[in-house]
Protein backbone atom coordinates (compact mmCIF):
# COMPACT_ATOMS: atom_id res chain seq x y z
CA UNK A 1 0.00 0.00 0.00
CA UNK A 2 1.36 3.43 -0.88
CA UNK A 3 2.19 6.00 1.76
CA UNK A 4 -0.45 8.57 2.66
CA UNK A 5 0.35 12.21 1.94
CA UNK A 6 0.97 12.88 5.64
CA UNK A 7 3.29 9.87 5.93
CA UNK A 8 5.25 11.02 2.87
CA UNK A 9 5.62 14.50 4.37
CA UNK A 10 6.81 13.07 7.70
CA UNK A 11 9.28 10.88 5.89
CA UNK A 12 10.56 13.84 3.90
CA UNK A 13 11.17 16.09 6.89
CA UNK A 14 12.62 13.37 9.08
CA UNK A 15 14.93 12.56 6.19
CA UNK A 16 16.07 16.18 5.96
CA UNK A 17 16.65 16.36 9.70
CA UNK A 18 18.68 13.17 9.53
CA UNK A 19 20.84 14.59 6.77
CA UNK A 20 21.29 17.87 8.63
CA UNK A 21 22.33 16.16 11.84
CA UNK A 22 24.56 13.42 10.47
CA UNK A 23 26.05 15.03 7.37
CA UNK A 24 24.80 12.25 5.12
CA UNK A 25 24.39 13.68 1.60
CA UNK A 26 21.65 12.00 -0.36
CA UNK A 27 22.26 12.15 -4.04
CA UNK A 28 22.98 14.99 -6.34
CA UNK A 29 21.59 16.97 -9.07
CA UNK A 30 20.65 14.97 -12.02
CA UNK A 31 21.61 11.49 -12.70
CA UNK A 32 22.50 10.50 -9.13
CA UNK A 33 25.98 11.94 -9.12
CA UNK A 34 28.23 10.89 -6.24
CA UNK A 35 29.73 13.84 -4.35
CA UNK A 36 33.12 13.75 -2.73
CA UNK A 37 33.75 14.57 0.90
CA UNK A 38 34.87 18.09 1.71
CA UNK A 39 36.33 20.70 -0.63
CA UNK A 40 37.49 19.72 -4.08
CA UNK A 41 39.15 21.42 -7.00
CA UNK A 42 37.05 19.45 -9.50
CA UNK A 43 33.28 19.04 -9.86
CA UNK A 44 31.83 15.74 -8.76
CA UNK A 45 31.60 13.16 -11.51
CA UNK A 46 28.42 11.40 -12.48
CA UNK A 47 27.90 7.96 -11.04
CA UNK A 48 25.25 5.42 -10.22
CA UNK A 49 25.26 5.70 -6.44
CA UNK A 50 22.44 7.76 -4.94
CA UNK A 51 24.10 8.43 -1.56
CA UNK A 52 27.58 9.00 -0.22
CA UNK A 53 29.13 9.99 3.09
CA UNK A 54 29.31 13.75 3.02
CA UNK A 55 30.36 16.70 5.12
CA UNK A 56 29.00 20.14 4.19
CA UNK A 57 31.45 22.96 3.59
CA UNK A 58 28.99 25.75 4.42
CA UNK A 59 25.47 25.96 5.79
CA UNK A 60 22.78 28.63 5.61
CA UNK A 61 19.00 28.90 5.41
CA UNK A 62 18.62 30.10 1.83
CA UNK A 63 20.96 30.12 -1.15
CA UNK A 64 20.12 32.61 -3.89
CA UNK A 65 21.99 32.13 -7.16
CA UNK A 66 22.45 35.41 -9.00
CA UNK A 67 22.77 39.04 -7.84
CA UNK A 68 20.49 40.79 -10.33
CA UNK A 69 17.09 42.30 -9.56
CA UNK A 70 15.42 38.96 -8.88
CA UNK A 71 18.19 37.65 -6.67
CA UNK A 72 18.40 40.90 -4.73
CA UNK A 73 14.61 41.08 -4.23
CA UNK A 74 14.60 37.47 -3.02
CA UNK A 75 17.51 37.95 -0.64
CA UNK A 76 16.08 41.16 0.84
CA UNK A 77 12.63 39.62 1.36
CA UNK A 78 13.94 36.38 2.84
CA UNK A 79 16.31 38.25 5.16
CA UNK A 80 13.53 40.55 6.35
CA UNK A 81 11.48 37.43 7.11
CA UNK A 82 14.24 36.15 9.39
CA UNK A 83 16.20 33.82 7.11
CA UNK A 84 19.97 33.79 6.82
CA UNK A 85 20.82 34.16 3.14
CA UNK A 86 23.85 33.32 1.04
CA UNK A 87 23.77 35.24 -2.25
CA UNK A 88 26.22 33.78 -4.75
CA UNK A 89 27.26 35.63 -7.91
CA UNK A 90 29.18 34.36 -10.92
CA UNK A 91 30.67 37.77 -11.79
CA UNK A 92 33.50 39.48 -9.99
CA UNK A 93 32.67 42.27 -7.55
CA UNK A 94 31.88 45.38 -9.54
CA UNK A 95 30.58 43.38 -12.50
CA UNK A 96 27.51 41.96 -10.76
CA UNK A 97 23.97 43.03 -11.60
CA UNK A 98 23.09 40.86 -14.58
CA UNK A 99 20.93 42.60 -17.16
CA UNK A 100 19.34 44.77 -14.48
CA UNK A 101 22.34 47.08 -14.36
CA UNK A 102 22.24 47.68 -18.13
CA UNK A 103 18.48 47.86 -18.56
CA UNK A 104 16.28 50.93 -18.99
CA UNK A 105 15.49 50.77 -15.23
CA UNK A 106 11.71 50.84 -15.72
CA UNK A 107 9.90 48.55 -13.26
CA UNK A 108 6.47 47.50 -14.49
CA UNK A 109 3.66 48.27 -12.06
CA UNK A 110 0.05 49.31 -12.16
CA UNK A 111 -2.71 51.22 -10.43
CA UNK A 112 -5.24 48.52 -11.38
CA UNK A 113 -4.30 44.86 -11.11
CA UNK A 114 -7.38 43.68 -13.01
CA UNK A 115 -6.53 45.85 -16.01
CA UNK A 116 -2.86 44.85 -16.00
CA UNK A 117 -3.99 41.21 -15.88
CA UNK A 118 -5.94 41.78 -19.11
CA UNK A 119 -2.98 43.47 -20.76
CA UNK A 120 -0.42 40.80 -19.84
CA UNK A 121 -2.77 38.02 -20.90
CA UNK A 122 -3.41 39.76 -24.23
CA UNK A 123 0.34 40.02 -24.81
CA UNK A 124 0.51 36.23 -24.59
CA UNK A 125 -1.05 36.27 -28.06
CA UNK A 126 -1.44 32.77 -29.43
CA UNK A 127 0.50 31.31 -26.50
CA UNK A 128 -2.11 31.63 -23.75
CA UNK A 129 -2.03 27.84 -23.40
CA UNK A 130 1.56 28.06 -22.16
CA UNK A 131 0.88 30.29 -19.16
CA UNK A 132 -1.86 30.01 -16.58
CA UNK A 133 -4.19 32.75 -15.41
CA UNK A 134 -2.97 32.02 -11.90
CA UNK A 135 0.58 33.11 -12.74
CA UNK A 136 -0.57 36.23 -14.56
CA UNK A 137 -2.81 37.08 -11.60
CA UNK A 138 0.09 36.66 -9.17
CA UNK A 139 2.17 39.00 -11.29
CA UNK A 140 -0.57 41.60 -11.72
CA UNK A 141 -1.36 41.66 -8.00
CA UNK A 142 2.34 41.90 -7.15
CA UNK A 143 2.91 44.61 -9.73
CA UNK A 144 0.34 46.77 -7.97
CA UNK A 145 2.55 46.53 -4.87
CA UNK A 146 5.77 47.51 -6.68
CA UNK A 147 5.48 51.23 -5.99
CA UNK A 148 5.11 50.82 -2.22
CA UNK A 149 7.87 48.23 -2.19
CA UNK A 150 10.25 50.63 -3.93
CA UNK A 151 9.38 53.32 -1.41
CA UNK A 152 10.02 50.88 1.45
CA UNK A 153 13.52 50.38 0.05
CA UNK A 154 14.18 54.11 0.05
CA UNK A 155 12.92 55.32 -3.35
CA UNK A 156 11.49 58.83 -3.40
CA UNK A 157 7.72 58.71 -3.93
CA UNK A 158 7.67 62.15 -5.55
CA UNK A 159 10.30 61.13 -8.10
CA UNK A 160 8.43 57.92 -8.89
CA UNK A 161 5.22 59.82 -9.47
CA UNK A 162 6.90 62.52 -11.58
CA UNK A 163 7.60 59.91 -14.22
CA UNK A 164 10.00 60.15 -17.14
CA UNK A 165 12.09 63.32 -17.01
CA UNK A 166 9.81 65.02 -14.49
CA UNK A 167 6.72 64.88 -16.68
CA UNK A 168 4.49 65.31 -13.63
CA UNK A 169 2.71 61.99 -13.99
CA UNK A 170 3.61 58.29 -13.77
CA UNK A 171 5.15 56.91 -16.93
CA UNK A 172 2.54 54.92 -18.87
CA UNK A 173 4.70 52.81 -21.16
CA UNK A 174 2.35 50.61 -23.12
CA UNK A 175 4.10 49.27 -26.19
CA UNK A 176 0.85 47.65 -27.30
CA UNK A 177 -1.70 50.44 -26.75
CA UNK A 178 -4.26 48.60 -28.87
CA UNK A 179 -4.52 45.77 -26.33
CA UNK A 180 -7.04 45.82 -23.45
CA UNK A 181 -5.76 47.13 -20.12
CA UNK A 182 -2.73 48.84 -21.68
CA UNK A 183 -3.52 52.24 -20.12
CA UNK A 184 -2.74 50.78 -16.70
CA UNK A 185 0.78 49.58 -17.56
CA UNK A 186 2.96 51.91 -15.48
CA UNK A 187 6.75 51.80 -15.43
CA UNK A 188 8.30 53.23 -12.27
CA UNK A 189 11.68 54.93 -12.52
CA UNK A 190 13.70 55.27 -9.31
CA UNK A 191 15.54 58.36 -10.57
CA UNK A 192 13.10 59.57 -13.21
CA UNK A 193 15.70 58.64 -15.85
CA UNK A 194 16.52 55.72 -18.15
CA UNK A 195 19.64 53.59 -18.31
CA UNK A 196 21.37 55.04 -15.25
CA UNK A 197 21.41 51.90 -13.09
CA UNK A 198 19.42 53.63 -10.32
CA UNK A 199 17.08 50.72 -9.63
CA UNK A 200 19.92 48.25 -9.37
CA UNK A 201 21.89 50.58 -7.12
CA UNK A 202 18.87 50.84 -4.81
CA UNK A 203 18.69 47.05 -4.58
CA UNK A 204 22.45 46.73 -4.09
CA UNK A 205 22.40 49.27 -1.26
CA UNK A 206 19.59 47.39 0.46
CA UNK A 207 21.48 44.10 0.25
CA UNK A 208 24.52 45.75 1.82
CA UNK A 209 22.38 47.23 4.60
CA UNK A 210 21.42 43.67 5.55
CA UNK A 211 24.98 42.35 5.75
CA UNK A 212 24.16 40.72 9.08
CA UNK A 213 21.58 38.55 7.29
CA UNK A 214 22.84 38.42 3.69
CA UNK A 215 26.31 37.12 2.87
CA UNK A 216 27.51 37.72 -0.69
CA UNK A 217 30.06 35.56 -2.52
CA UNK A 218 31.44 37.00 -5.77
CA UNK A 219 33.32 34.98 -8.40
CA UNK A 220 31.29 32.03 -7.13
CA UNK A 221 29.03 30.38 -9.71
CA UNK A 222 26.63 27.62 -8.80
CA UNK A 223 27.43 24.44 -10.70
CA UNK A 224 25.05 21.69 -9.55
CA UNK A 225 22.04 21.39 -7.32
CA UNK A 226 22.23 18.77 -4.57
CA UNK A 227 19.04 16.73 -4.40
CA UNK A 228 17.75 14.00 -2.14
CA UNK A 229 16.92 11.15 -4.58
CA UNK A 230 14.21 9.77 -2.30
CA UNK A 231 12.22 12.92 -1.52
CA UNK A 232 13.47 14.97 -4.52
CA UNK A 233 13.98 17.90 -2.14
CA UNK A 234 16.79 20.30 -3.01
CA UNK A 235 19.25 20.18 -0.12
CA UNK A 236 21.85 22.62 -1.36
CA UNK A 237 24.14 23.55 -4.21
CA UNK A 238 27.69 23.05 -5.35
CA UNK A 239 29.52 26.36 -5.61
CA UNK A 240 32.85 26.93 -7.35
CA UNK A 241 34.75 29.40 -5.15
CA UNK A 242 38.45 30.20 -5.35
CA UNK A 243 39.00 27.18 -7.57
CA UNK A 244 37.37 24.77 -5.14
CA UNK A 245 33.98 23.07 -5.27
CA UNK A 246 32.08 23.69 -2.05
CA UNK A 247 28.98 21.79 -1.02
CA UNK A 248 26.67 24.40 0.49
CA UNK A 249 23.76 23.26 2.61
CA UNK A 250 20.55 25.29 2.19
CA UNK A 251 18.21 24.32 5.02
CA UNK A 252 15.21 26.05 3.45
CA UNK A 253 16.13 25.69 -0.20
CA UNK A 254 17.65 27.30 -3.28
CA UNK A 255 16.44 30.09 -5.56
CA UNK A 256 17.57 30.23 -9.20
CA UNK A 257 17.91 33.91 -10.14
CA UNK A 258 20.86 33.68 -12.52
CA UNK A 259 19.34 34.96 -15.75
CA UNK A 260 18.94 33.43 -19.17
CA UNK A 261 21.25 32.13 -21.88
CA UNK A 262 21.97 35.06 -24.22
CA UNK A 263 25.72 34.42 -23.88
CA UNK A 264 25.56 30.70 -24.70
CA UNK A 265 25.90 30.23 -28.46
CA UNK A 266 24.96 26.54 -28.39
CA UNK A 267 21.71 27.25 -26.56
CA UNK A 268 20.99 30.25 -28.80
CA UNK A 269 21.38 28.08 -31.88
CA UNK A 270 19.20 25.31 -30.45
CA UNK A 271 16.40 27.45 -29.05
CA UNK A 272 16.28 30.70 -31.07
CA UNK A 273 17.49 29.60 -34.52
CA UNK A 274 20.23 32.22 -34.45
CA UNK A 275 23.87 31.10 -34.60
CA UNK A 276 25.03 34.04 -32.48
CA UNK A 277 24.05 37.35 -30.91
CA UNK A 278 26.13 40.37 -30.07
CA UNK A 279 26.16 40.81 -26.27
CA UNK A 280 24.52 43.97 -24.98
CA UNK A 281 23.97 43.60 -21.23
CA UNK A 282 25.14 40.86 -18.88
CA UNK A 283 28.16 38.86 -20.03
CA UNK A 284 27.69 35.97 -17.60
CA UNK A 285 24.23 34.72 -18.54
CA UNK A 286 25.17 31.38 -20.06
CA UNK A 287 22.18 29.30 -19.02
CA UNK A 288 23.72 27.95 -15.80
CA UNK A 289 20.42 27.97 -13.92
CA UNK A 290 18.66 26.25 -16.81
CA UNK A 291 21.24 23.48 -16.88
CA UNK A 292 21.04 23.00 -13.11
CA UNK A 293 17.26 22.85 -13.36
CA UNK A 294 17.46 20.29 -16.15
CA UNK A 295 19.66 18.09 -14.00
CA UNK A 296 16.85 17.77 -11.44
CA UNK A 297 14.30 17.16 -14.23
CA UNK A 298 12.66 20.57 -14.27
CA UNK A 299 10.18 21.46 -16.98
CA UNK A 300 11.25 24.25 -19.33
CA UNK A 301 9.11 26.94 -20.95
CA UNK A 302 9.37 29.95 -23.28
CA UNK A 303 12.79 28.87 -24.55
CA UNK A 304 12.33 30.43 -28.00
CA UNK A 305 11.26 33.86 -26.74
CA UNK A 306 13.46 36.87 -26.06
CA UNK A 307 13.34 40.63 -25.66
CA UNK A 308 14.70 41.47 -29.11
CA UNK A 309 15.93 41.20 -31.80
CA UNK A 310 17.67 44.51 -32.34
CA UNK A 311 20.50 45.75 -34.52
CA UNK A 312 23.97 45.95 -33.07
CA UNK A 313 27.48 46.93 -34.11
CA UNK A 314 30.33 45.08 -32.43
CA UNK A 315 33.57 47.10 -32.23
CA UNK A 316 36.72 44.98 -32.37
CA UNK A 317 37.83 43.74 -28.94
CA UNK A 318 34.74 45.24 -27.25
CA UNK A 319 32.82 43.28 -24.62
CA UNK A 320 29.42 44.69 -25.56
CA UNK A 321 27.89 45.89 -28.79
CA UNK A 322 26.47 49.30 -29.59
CA UNK A 323 22.82 49.32 -30.57
CA UNK A 324 21.96 50.92 -33.90
CA UNK A 325 18.80 52.56 -35.22
CA UNK A 326 19.35 52.41 -38.99
CA UNK A 327 16.89 55.03 -40.28
CA UNK A 328 19.24 56.70 -42.76
CA UNK A 329 20.31 54.92 -45.91
CA UNK A 330 19.39 51.28 -46.41
CA UNK A 331 20.14 47.81 -45.09
CA UNK A 332 20.93 44.82 -47.29
CA UNK A 333 21.46 41.15 -46.57
CA UNK A 334 24.18 38.89 -47.99
CA UNK A 335 22.23 38.83 -51.29
CA UNK A 336 22.74 42.62 -51.59
CA UNK A 337 18.98 43.21 -51.48
CA UNK A 338 16.83 45.18 -49.06
CA UNK A 339 14.58 43.03 -46.91
CA UNK A 340 12.41 45.39 -44.79
CA UNK A 341 11.32 48.93 -44.07
CA UNK A 342 14.45 50.07 -42.25
CA UNK A 343 12.62 52.90 -40.50
CA UNK A 344 9.78 50.74 -39.19
CA UNK A 345 8.96 51.16 -35.53
CA UNK A 346 9.79 48.12 -33.44
CA UNK A 347 8.56 47.06 -30.05
CA UNK A 348 11.51 45.57 -28.23
CA UNK A 349 12.69 44.16 -31.54
CA UNK A 350 9.29 43.03 -32.81
CA UNK A 351 7.76 44.38 -36.01
CA UNK A 352 4.27 44.10 -37.41
CA UNK A 353 4.32 41.34 -40.02
CA UNK A 354 0.97 40.64 -41.62
CA UNK A 355 -0.87 41.79 -38.52
CA UNK A 356 1.24 39.90 -35.98
CA UNK A 357 4.17 41.27 -34.00
CA UNK A 358 7.17 39.02 -34.64
CA UNK A 359 10.93 39.26 -34.13
CA UNK A 360 12.63 41.32 -36.83
CA UNK A 361 14.30 39.34 -39.62
CA UNK A 362 18.08 39.47 -39.24
CA UNK A 363 20.07 38.33 -42.28
CA UNK A 364 23.64 37.50 -41.33
CA UNK A 365 25.50 39.63 -41.95
CA UNK A 366 23.44 42.77 -42.51
CA UNK A 367 25.10 45.79 -44.10
CA UNK A 368 24.01 49.33 -43.24
CA UNK A 369 24.80 51.45 -46.31
CA UNK A 370 24.85 55.25 -46.53
CA UNK A 371 26.51 57.89 -48.67
CA UNK A 372 28.80 60.82 -47.89
CA UNK A 373 25.93 63.24 -47.33
CA UNK A 374 24.37 61.06 -44.62
CA UNK A 375 27.68 60.23 -42.95
CA UNK A 376 28.54 63.91 -42.65
CA UNK A 377 25.17 64.84 -41.17
CA UNK A 378 24.39 61.88 -38.87
CA UNK A 379 26.19 59.74 -36.32
CA UNK A 380 25.51 56.14 -37.32
CA UNK A 381 25.66 55.28 -33.62
CA UNK A 382 24.80 57.88 -30.99
CA UNK A 383 28.17 57.52 -29.26
CA UNK A 384 30.22 57.91 -32.47
CA UNK A 385 32.26 61.02 -33.26
CA UNK A 386 31.05 63.99 -35.29
CA UNK A 387 30.77 62.99 -38.92
CA UNK A 388 31.76 59.47 -37.83
CA UNK A 389 35.33 60.52 -38.59
CA UNK A 390 37.07 58.48 -35.89
CA UNK A 391 35.10 55.34 -36.68
CA UNK A 392 35.89 55.64 -40.39
CA UNK A 393 39.59 56.07 -39.57
CA UNK A 394 39.48 52.94 -37.38
CA UNK A 395 37.88 50.94 -40.17
CA UNK A 396 34.69 50.32 -38.20
CA UNK A 397 32.86 52.00 -41.05
CA UNK A 398 34.03 50.87 -44.50
CA UNK A 399 34.69 53.68 -46.99
CA UNK A 400 34.74 53.21 -50.79
CA UNK A 401 34.87 55.60 -53.72
CA UNK A 402 32.55 53.49 -55.87
CA UNK A 403 29.66 51.09 -55.37
CA UNK A 404 31.76 48.34 -56.94
CA UNK A 405 34.56 48.88 -54.40
CA UNK A 406 32.06 48.91 -51.53
CA UNK A 407 30.49 45.67 -52.74
CA UNK A 408 33.90 44.00 -52.91
CA UNK A 409 34.79 45.13 -49.38
CA UNK A 410 31.49 43.73 -48.07
CA UNK A 411 31.68 40.53 -50.16
CA UNK A 412 28.46 41.44 -51.98
CA UNK A 413 27.58 41.08 -55.65
CA UNK A 414 28.40 44.47 -57.20
CA UNK A 415 25.77 44.32 -59.94
CA UNK A 416 22.99 43.42 -57.50
CA UNK A 417 24.04 46.10 -55.03
CA UNK A 418 24.01 48.73 -57.78
CA UNK A 419 20.53 47.60 -58.83
CA UNK A 420 19.35 47.83 -55.20
CA UNK A 421 20.70 51.36 -54.86
CA UNK A 422 19.17 52.39 -58.19
CA UNK A 423 15.75 51.08 -57.08
CA UNK A 424 16.05 52.86 -53.75
CA UNK A 425 17.13 56.15 -55.26
CA UNK A 426 14.22 55.99 -57.72
CA UNK A 427 11.85 55.48 -54.77
CA UNK A 428 13.30 58.56 -53.08
CA UNK A 429 12.72 60.60 -56.23
CA UNK A 430 9.14 59.34 -56.51
CA UNK A 431 8.47 59.88 -52.80
CA UNK A 432 7.27 56.30 -52.24
CA UNK A 433 9.00 53.03 -51.39
CA UNK A 434 7.26 50.49 -53.62
CA UNK A 435 8.89 47.52 -51.92
CA UNK A 436 8.30 48.10 -48.20
CA UNK A 437 6.29 51.28 -47.83
CA UNK A 438 8.96 53.42 -46.23
CA UNK A 439 7.97 57.06 -46.40
CA UNK A 440 8.54 60.59 -45.17
CA UNK A 441 11.81 62.20 -44.19
CA UNK A 442 13.70 58.90 -44.21
CA UNK A 443 13.43 58.67 -48.03
CA UNK A 444 16.98 59.89 -48.58
CA UNK A 445 18.95 58.74 -51.65
CA UNK A 446 22.26 56.89 -51.39
CA UNK A 447 23.86 58.47 -54.42
CA UNK A 448 26.80 60.69 -53.45
CA UNK A 449 30.28 59.16 -53.35
CA UNK A 450 32.14 58.12 -51.34
CA UNK A 451 29.94 55.32 -50.02
CA UNK A 452 30.01 53.77 -46.57
CA UNK A 453 28.96 50.47 -44.99
CA UNK A 454 28.82 49.19 -41.43
CA UNK A 455 28.40 45.52 -40.56
CA UNK A 456 25.47 44.85 -38.24
CA UNK A 457 24.44 41.76 -36.34
CA UNK A 458 21.63 40.70 -34.04
CA UNK A 459 21.51 41.66 -30.41
CA UNK A 460 18.87 41.32 -27.72
CA UNK A 461 18.24 42.49 -24.22
CA UNK A 462 17.66 39.03 -22.80
CA UNK A 463 16.20 35.59 -23.31
CA UNK A 464 12.97 34.66 -21.52
CA UNK A 465 13.17 30.88 -21.32
CA UNK A 466 14.11 28.57 -18.49
CA UNK A 467 12.59 26.42 -15.75
CA UNK A 468 8.83 26.78 -15.50
CA UNK A 469 7.58 28.27 -12.25
CA UNK A 470 4.16 28.47 -10.68
CA UNK A 471 2.44 31.36 -8.92
CA UNK A 472 4.37 30.56 -5.72
CA UNK A 473 7.69 30.85 -7.62
CA UNK A 474 8.24 27.10 -7.21
CA UNK A 475 10.09 25.33 -10.03
CA UNK A 476 8.04 22.55 -11.61
CA UNK A 477 9.16 19.10 -12.66
CA UNK A 478 8.35 17.36 -15.93
CA UNK A 479 4.94 16.33 -14.59
CA UNK A 480 4.08 19.85 -13.50
CA UNK A 481 4.64 19.24 -9.78
CA UNK A 482 6.80 21.52 -7.60
CA UNK A 483 10.35 20.34 -6.98
CA UNK A 484 10.59 20.65 -3.19
CA UNK A 485 12.69 23.57 -1.95
CA UNK A 486 13.55 24.90 -5.41
CA UNK A 487 12.36 28.35 -6.51
CA UNK A 488 13.13 30.75 -9.35
CA UNK A 489 12.59 34.36 -10.36
CA UNK A 490 13.65 36.88 -12.97
CA UNK A 491 14.82 35.95 -16.45
CA UNK A 492 15.71 32.40 -15.42
CA UNK A 493 12.39 31.10 -16.73
CA UNK A 494 10.49 34.35 -17.25
CA UNK A 495 6.71 34.37 -17.69
CA UNK A 496 6.60 36.07 -21.12
CA UNK A 497 5.69 33.59 -23.90
CA UNK A 498 5.22 36.01 -26.80
CA UNK A 499 4.93 39.81 -26.92
CA UNK A 500 6.86 41.74 -24.31
CA UNK A 501 6.51 45.24 -22.86
CA UNK A 502 9.50 47.16 -21.55
CA UNK A 503 9.80 47.04 -17.76
CA UNK A 504 8.20 43.62 -17.66
CA UNK A 505 11.32 41.69 -16.76
CA UNK A 506 12.27 44.05 -13.92
CA UNK A 507 8.67 44.11 -12.72
CA UNK A 508 8.54 40.32 -12.76
CA UNK A 509 11.92 40.04 -11.00
CA UNK A 510 10.62 42.29 -8.24
CA UNK A 511 7.28 40.46 -7.89
CA UNK A 512 8.48 36.86 -8.07
CA UNK A 513 11.65 37.69 -6.14
CA UNK A 514 9.44 38.81 -3.26
CA UNK A 515 7.20 35.76 -3.65
CA UNK A 516 10.18 33.40 -3.67
CA UNK A 517 11.82 35.15 -0.71
CA UNK A 518 8.65 35.08 1.38
CA UNK A 519 7.82 31.44 0.64
CA UNK A 520 11.30 30.01 1.03
CA UNK A 521 11.88 31.86 4.31
CA UNK A 522 8.70 30.30 5.69
CA UNK A 523 9.91 26.73 5.09
CA UNK A 524 11.12 24.66 8.02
Amino acid sequence: MSDTKKERENKRFSRRDFIRNTGLLAGSAALGATFLTGCNSEPASAGNNGTASQSWDHETDVVVIGFGAGGAATAITAADAGAKVLLIEKAAKGEEGGNTKYSGQGIMGTDNADELFKYVKAMSGLFTHTISDEIIRAFADGAKENREWLISLGANADVLDEGMGGSGKPWIWNEYPELPGSDHCICWLVSGKNFDGAFYQLLHDNVEKRADKIEVWYDSPGSHLIQDPETRAILGVQVVKSGKVLNVRANNGVVLACGGFENNEEMLANFTQQPYFYPYGALYNTGDGIKMAQEVKAKLWHMSNCAGWLWGFMPPDAKRCKTVTPQKGIMVGPNARRFMNEAQTNRHGRINFGGRWVNMPVPLPTWYIVDSTQVAANKLVSSFSAGNAEEIAKGWIIKADTVEELAKACELDAKTLQETLDEWNASCTQGADALFGRSGASLLPVATAPYYAMKLGPTMYNTQGGPERNSKAEVLDLDGNPIPHLYSCGECGAMWPDMYNGGGNLGEAAVFGRIAGKNIAALQ
